[in-house]
């Protein structure tokens, strides 16, 4: 009796331990699959990532090149900027024209009619003389 009461407690312990095993194998696969369901996400955010720093690489080049155009703009500018006219020389200038006053410089055209109105106006004056001339 004492012997099959052995056999009993070996068999429910080895059931147990049976049990155990399947629990511990039932785990086991569990955190198997999770595992691999972790490495898929971390590939596609792996891939995720490195296309967005491509994208992020293309943008930086392209706001380099940018940059190194408005560069160019701005050192363009600044030469451009040194060769306009001083203040100093801009009122040098001023003064000149109040001085010359070329508001009251007369056209070519001007001068023309001007000359053409005093030949006009001497020739009466011509004719008369003439005239008084030839009768004495």
């Amino acid at each position: 009796m004492v012997q099959e009461q052995m056999q009993v407690d070996y068999a429910q312990a080895f059931n147990e331990l049976a049990n155990r095993l399947r629990i511990l194998e039932s785990k086991q696969g569990f955190l198997s699959e999770k595992i691999l369901v972790m490495n898929q996400n971390m590939i596609e955010e792996y891939k995720k990532i490195m296309k967005e720093i491509k994208i992020i690489d293309l943008e930086v080049k392209d706001l380099k090149k940018e940059l190194a155009n408005v560069k160019n703009i701005v050192k363009h500018l600044t030469e451009e900027g040194s060769k306009f006219a001083k203040q100093s020389d801009v009122k040098v200038l001023e003064k000149y024209i109040k001085l010359w006053s070329p508001m009251n410089f007369v056209t070519e055209k001007e001068v023309q009619e001007m000359i053409h109105t005093a030949l006009k106006a001497q020739e009466p004056v011509a004719k008369r003389v003439k005239k008084d001339d030839g009768s004495n």
